[in-house]
């Protein structure tokens, strides 16, 4: 009968104090004793998992289920995007067609033809103005006045066809939305046909 006494590993903990050495008669009672041991570590350890599948389940679940909901609430972030993108071109568009309608009507009330509009800037009320008083300036600067003379006011004007004043035109436009369809086309044709006298 030979005692096995293992050597302690180097680096492992020393048994308390006043603790025996266990004596084993065989290496194969050694071996069983060390298994025993192990064994009970691994039914304790495996004790504290032994829910680990249910709590495994339940994780998949509750990830599956906020995947769900994420796929869900990303639709929505699309659906927002794409209204918000829609809601914005619009916006732009419906400024686009104020701005021309705004610059239309301050060009008709200076009685300058709408052929000019692409020639008014400005996206105030006041900017747009500005620019059409410019553009009046300019234009009625170029009226040759050596051609005015008695009998000639500088307006060519066609017989039986009324000639309009700018003051005339302005009263009339001063409130756009006002304004007979039929009396703008007449004021624009007046002006493409040169019928607007820009000095009255």
């Amino acid at each position: 009968m030979t005692e096995v006494n293992p050597s302690p590993t180097p680096g492992a903990n020393p048994p308390p104090a006043g603790t025996p050495f266990k004596t084993f008669s065989t290496k194969e009672e050694h071996d069983e004793y060390l298994n025993g041991i192990v064994k009970d570590r691994l039914d304790r350890e495996r004790k504290k998992y032994a829910d680990y599948d249910g709590l495994k389940k339940a994780a998949e679940e509750l990830a599956e289920l906020k995947k769900g909901q994420m796929s869900e609430v990303d639709k929505l972030k699309v659906e927002l995007e794409s209204v918000t993108k829609a809601l914005t071109a619009k916006d732009h568009e419906l400024t686009g067609l104020k701005l021309e309608r705004t610059k239309s009507a301050r060009l008709a009330a200076a009685g300058i033809s709408p052929e000019w509009i692409d020639s008014v800037g400005g996206s105030t009320e006041e900017e747009i103005q500005a620019s059409v008083d410019r553009l009046a300036n300019r234009l009625s600067a170029g009226t040759p006045k050596a051609a005015q003379g008695a009998g000639n006011p500088g307006v060519s004007g066609q017989p039986g066809k009324k000639v309009w004043a700018r003051s005339e035109i302005q009263k009339i436009l001063a409130d756009p939305s006002n304004v007979d369809q039929t009396v703008l086309a007449e004021i624009n044709l007046a002006q493409k046909e040169g019928r607007v006298d820009y000095t009255l």
